[in-house]
């Protein structure tokens, strides 16, 4: 009996020694091809594949010698060859490996007849005859297989790669490749491809499959035909495709497939998607279809991969294409100066921004001649090797995150550039250039120093000027003040910068804020706004004007205020009211007090009238003292009038019913007795019934008579019109003369004025008739007026209500 890996002392005949030994054979046989290159990267599985049954069948074949017969290989050399040829081998290494085989057999063989000692030389060399001629057809076998199926394999593969010649895109050469497939093969009536996206195989193409839908089928990873085939990464085989649940597309379920093999699309590990060929007219392929099939999948996965590099690879140059672009238009439409220089200092980037900046562009020199002109470029008014400027520095790898510098044009003008310089590197990190960014900064700083210079005028402007000036932003907060601002609500200059209104005047801010925000609002000035303000135990009166600081383009930024201290002003006006005040008071206390001594010198002065046998000339005397003391009275009542006017709440008046036409007539016949020779006119016509004080109006009726009398020519006359209206009744008392100055009109009826400032009147007074006139009507709550023309003349118009009422003076105790 012999056991593995010993021979007994036995002789064996070669058939049986190599069924016994058949382990140890190939034992010995992995150990030699694994020496080999080419087999080093096979598992042990693939590299041994079909040998333990051809070392079977060659036994079988051997043994004949003794037990007669035949026996024969069938096709165990071929398919050894087509899976050698699956794997890459050329014909040379497949016959190596016989070879090899061939010499482990006989080596082991020789050293067990050595062992035993031959007991029959004759078998034995009758045996290695029919072994030899076995093997010889053997390795024939493989080798004619082999070439046949190398050649055929070849020219697929040449035909794969000339369809898939002169294009990238896949959906115009995998139709061509398929039809390829799909011709090579007798058998294959369609051939499927469907490439993964995610987790999901999509049918990509196919040929053979035209009319029965499912152009778009789907199938996930691990499920169906293709799904399991990509999940096991495997070749996969089913013999009826048509009733087998396992394939899920129609378009071979209807067609009647029968064998149905795929392949799966591997690329880096990973399976990028599967290849299926079916037949309707065999239920298996053969392994010489299997192992082409397999070959131009391989072929057409690489043209697969090939293909989506070249698309991703024409689209990244795209892509890098249109950022060229985009950042040449960048850079050349960029408002600030590029300028770039690669690592030897010669300038490559220069935009138009760049040129402006500094005078020139690179297109006026030619390129060879930039380093002769501008050197490395120093924008600058040092020489152009100045070893300072931004570009240089950044070229000896130093980062400019800052600098200024002057550059000086062809027309002799200088402008001032700002701007930052580094380094370029490679992702190796070597230099590869320097880029410099600059902007103009000529304008900017002429504007800023205009702006320091204004706001130094402003500031002198605020510390001399004689009002108070505050600026405010439209939050109304505090920009500037100035110490009389400041001195006006009472706080220190340094409390107002960044405050608002509220947080700096507390509730003081209450009554300006809705001031500010309405100039904010409409844009408009506001003035005369006083305000009071407590001081040092004293209350400071203040004005102020609101008004709307604009920008050049109209916007309103804020308000600007104006305040001027006039408490100095209102004690001087206190003063002078009281002055006034005192003043009219003395006067209706003198005037009062002096209507006593009048009134007994009129009635002294009448009883010496009434005495009989007065000297006449006496009696003119007399006369004349009684005139005097009239006239006196009158100033005097004029006098009290005045005082009550102005001090006393008005003139008082005690309406009842009166007829104005009558009272007319009562003043007219008056001035007639006092006025001999001119001529007095009344006109009236309608109802002038009333109720009014009639005393105060003869008194004011007389007034403006006799005023129209004393300012008209001694030949004129003087008309009364009198006009009735529903609810009132009008008075106009007109006279011919010279008019009545315009400057003066305004002040008409102010108290001490006369109708021709710096003329001699023609008559004595003190100039208050018309003031009494103008507050007799105002207390019957009526009015009066003046015109007074060259053409026209003059008319006084009294309006006068029907019912009079009492109304106070507005004028009150000042004045």
């Amino acid at each position: 009996m012999v056991k593995h890996g010993t021979v007994g002392t036995e002789q064996l005949h070669l058939g049986s020694f190599i069924r016994a030994q058949r382990s140890r054979i190939l034992d010995d046989w992995e150990g030699a091809v694994r020496q080999l290159p080419y087999a080093q990267g096979l598992s042990r599985p693939r590299l041994l594949d079909h040998l333990p049954d051809l070392l079977d069948r060659i036994a079988n074949v051997v043994e004949t010698v003794h037990t007669g017969g035949e026996s024969s290989l069938d096709e165990m050399p071929e398919v050894h060859a087509l899976e050698r040829l699956d794997s890459g081998y050329d014909l040379d290494e497949v016959a190596e490996e016989y070879a090899l085989l061939r010499a482990c057999i006989l080596q082991l063989y020789g050293e067990h007849l050595a062992s035993v000692g031959a007991s029959s030389l004759g078998v034995a060399m009758r045996e290695m005859v029919s072994f030899n001629r076995t093997f010889d057809e053997a390795v024939s076998a493989a080798v004619s297989r082999y070439t046949r199926a190398r050649e055929r394999t070849l020219v697929a593969l040449d035909r794969i790669s000339e369809a898939a010649l002169g294009t990238e895109e896949l959906d115009v050469f995998l139709p061509k490749l398929l039809r390829v497939m799909l011709e090579t093969t007798e058998a294959v009536d369609s051939v499927t491809l469907l490439l993964r996206e995610d987790d999901v195989l999509r049918m990509r193409a196919s040929v053979g499959l035209e009319g029965a839908g499912d152009r778009d089928f789907r199938e996930r990873l691990g499920e169906g035909f293709s799904g399991h085939i990509a999940a096991e990464q495997r070749p996969f085989e089913v013999r009826s495709a048509a009733t087998d649940p396992r394939v899920r597309c129609e378009a071979l379920r209807s067609r009647g497939t029968r064998a149905l093999y795929g392949v799966p699309l591997m690329y880096g590990g990973e399976v990028i998607g599967v290849a299926q060929m079916g037949s309707r007219t065999t239920f298996e392929f053969s392994n010489e279809d299997k192992l082409l099939f397999r070959a131009m999948v391989s072929r057409v996965t690489a043209l697969i991969v090939q293909a989506g590099l070249a698309a991703r690879e024409h689209a990244a140059r795209v892509e890098a294409e249109e950022g060229r672009q985009l950042l040449q238009l960048l850079i050349e439409q960029s408002s600030d100066a590029i300028v770039m220089a690669d690592a030897r200092g010669v300038l490559r980037v220069f935009n138009s921004a760049a040129a402006r900046m500094h005078g020139f562009g690179l297109k006026d020199v030619p390129p060879s001649e930039w380093g002769e002109a501008y050197g490395l470029l120093t924008l600058d008014e040092r020489p152009l090797h100045s070893e300072d400027t931004p570009l240089l520095r950044a070229l000896r790898n130093e980062v400019v995150t800052e600098a200024r510098w002057k550059v000086r044009h062809v027309d002799g003008s200088v402008r001032t550039l700002s701007g930052t310089a580094s380094p370029l590197r490679r992702p190796d990190g070597s230099l590869a250039g320097a880029v410099l960014n600059a902007r103009d900064e000529t304008e900017r700083l002429r504007r800023e120093q205009e702006r320091l210079e204004t706001l130094a005028l402003l500031d002198a402007l605020l510390a001399t000027a004689p009002v108070g000036l505050a600026f405010l932003d439209r939050e109304l907060r505090y920009v500037r003040v100035n110490e009389m601002v400041a001195a006006a609500h009472g706080h220190p200059v340094e409390a107002f910068p960044g405050r608002t209104l509220t947080e700096v005047l507390g509730d003081e801010a209450a009554c300006i804020e809705p001031l500010l925000r309405r100039v904010l609002e409409t844009g408009e000035m506001l003035k005369g706004h006083e305000f009071e303000v407590p001081s040092s135990g004293v209350l400071a009166h203040w004005v102020g004007d609101y008004f709307p600081v604009r920008a050049p383009d109209g916007r309103v930024l804020g308000v600007g205020c104006v305040v001027s201290d006039i408490t100095e002003r209102k004690q001087q006006e206190e003063r002078m009211r009281q002055t006034a005040e005192f003043r009219e008071r003395f006067l209706g206390i003198v005037s009062h007090d002096l209507r006593n001594p009048l009134n007994a010198i009129l009635l002294s002065a009448s009883a010496l009238l009434k005495l009989d046998g007065m000297p006449s000339g006496h009696v003119q005397r007399v006369r004349r003292i009684v005139t005097s003391a009239e006239r006196m009275g009158r100033m005097i009542g004029e006098l009290l009038d005045f005082t009550r006017g102005r001090l006393g709440g008005g003139i008082p008046i005690q309406p009842r019913a009166a007829q104005l036409r009558h009272l007319c007539q009562q003043v007219l016949e008056e001035l007639e007795s006092s006025h001999p020779g001119r001529r007095l006119r009344l006109s009236a016509e309608g109802d002038f019934q009333g109720v009014w004080d009639a005393d105060r109006l003869v008194q004011l009726l007389g007034n403006l008579g006799k005023n129209a009398l004393d300012y008209s020519p001694p030949g004129t006359p003087v008309d009364f019109v009198l006009h009735a209206e529903a609810d009132a009744v009008r008075v106009e008392v007109h006279n011919e003369g010279p008019p009545i100055p315009a400057r003066l009109l305004p002040e008409i009826f102010e108290p001490f004025r006369r109708a021709v400032s710096g003329e001699a009147s023609p008559s004595s007074g003190l100039g208050l008739g018309l003031f009494i006139v103008q507050r007799i009507a105002q207390a019957h709550g009526g009015s009066v007026e003046v015109r007074s023309t060259e053409e026209a003349g003059t008319t006084f118009t009294l309006r006068l209500p029907r019912r009079a009422r009492q109304v106070p003076e507005s004028s009150g105790a000042r004045h």
